[in-house]
């Protein structure tokens, strides 16, 4: 449970779900991540790993084999009527897994997998694209973030579309808009200067060492009046602070790692900075926007690229294009007027379009209805 987007999404369903109606548990994998301290106290933690070593001899599939087992013990033991997956190595194992026990499944694709499977599965990728294939397809319930991802799953696990529900991402407002009151307490902040915010696992797909170069083409250009910060932890952060180094940018550049809070953050920024590779639906692109905070991300084909293409309230670039991406954001300074009015529209729609509650409640009567159960207050067939 580290601090993604889809392990949030998790907790505020574990959070949301009527106790009247529903009796929550989770199942991980491992049991760690900052937000296990934030599960509610009656939603009971079970998990793989506890208690196990990895074998010494550890042919290929064995430890899968092994996964898929103990989740399906796991649902008979514990008499659970329906299971809810996001992330694709949870839904390998969770497939086969509820056929083993004939249990109902909702699953829910959050990134375009020609991207998320190919370039992080190296390793018997064609078995895995199957398995989950097979997986997707035996879920009682098939969900996408986005019309985008829904299309592209569609492709790549040849999957009629028709299947596919689209259930776009919530924001927790409330929270949020509370959190982001909190004050600043990063190195490096002023606000005597124009800052850059970034928020995201430092990983290749984020773009982050794009929007690092742009950032050092814009101080070259204009001098040190801008400051860069960038909010995530990943494999990638010796490379970037090498690259920040590089680029003589070290003392206006920062990284940041993990903040459990970094909604003050998006609240004061001049400018939120999205240079993924690719995406599903960004949960920063939101909550950067609810924090009333100026957009610029990458164009791409699902994700912010899809959404910005639909509702214009950002503004977009290449995916790559550090010249276009260093114009976009002197624009932003030059023309910050234009930039904040955008940004004030922008807040309003994501009030309006991914509220919270509304999200909870469609994902309930989903559950509910893969499961057989009655939705309260509907009539029985």
């Amino acid at each position: 449970m580290e601090g993604g987007g889809s392990e949030r999404q998790l907790l505020y369903l574990l959070k949301g779900l009527d106790r009247t109606v529903f009796e929550p548990s989770l199942y991980l994998l491992r049991a760690t991540g900052q937000l296990l301290e934030q599960i509610p106290s009656d939603c009971p933690v079970s998990d793989f790993w506890t208690g196990r070593t990895r074998p010494k001899l550890n042919w290929p599939g064995r430890i899968y084999k092994q996964q898929v087992q103990h989740l399906a013990q796991h649902i008979r033991n514990h008499g659970i009527q329906v299971v809810y997956d996001r992330l694709f190595h949870m839904t390998m194992i969770s497939g086969p897994a509820c056929l083993q026990s004939r249990c109902a499944r909702v699953s829910t694709i959050v990134s375009p997998p020609q991207f998320d499977v190919q370039r992080t599965e190296n390793r018997w990728r064609w078995i895995k694209r199957r398995c989950l294939a097979k997986a997707y397809a035996s879920s009682q319930a098939l969900l996408s973030v986005s019309q985008g991802t829904a299309l592209a799953s569609a492709k790549y696990y040849r999957i009629p579309g028709q299947r596919f529900e689209v259930v776009m991402s919530p924001i927790d407002t409330k929270t949020i808009e509370a959190k982001s009151m909190s004050a600043i307490e990063f190195p490096g902040w002023s606000n005597s200067v124009k800052n850059i915010v970034a928020v995201g696992r430092l990983g290749a797909e984020k773009g982050h060492a794009d929007l690092i170069e742009a950032f050092a083409l814009l101080v070259q250009k204009r001098g040190k009046q801008f400051h860069l910060h960038i909010a995530g932890e990943g494999s990638l952060r010796e490379n970037l602070e090498g690259l920040i180094a590089k680029l003589n940018v070290s003392d206006c550049a920062f990284l940041h790692g993990y903040v459990a809070n970094p909604y003050p953050l998006l609240k004061h920024a001049d400018l939120m900075v999205l240079p993924s590779r690719y995406e599903g639906l960004p949960n920063v692109m939101l909550e950067a926007m609810l924090c009333g905070c100026p957009v610029l991300a990458t164009n791409t084909e699902q994700g912010a690229g899809e959404y910005l293409r639909q509702y214009p309230l950002g503004d977009l670039v290449p995916i790559g294009n550090i010249p276009l991406m260093l114009e976009r954001m002197e624009n932003c300074f030059d023309q910050p007027a234009k930039w904040k009015t955008r940004a004030q529209v922008a807040y309003h729609h994501v009030r309006q379009h991914h509220d919270l509650d509304r999200w909870i409640q469609r994902v309930s009567e989903i559950l509910l209805r893969v499961s057989g159960t009655p939705v309260p207050g509907n009539p029985v067939p």
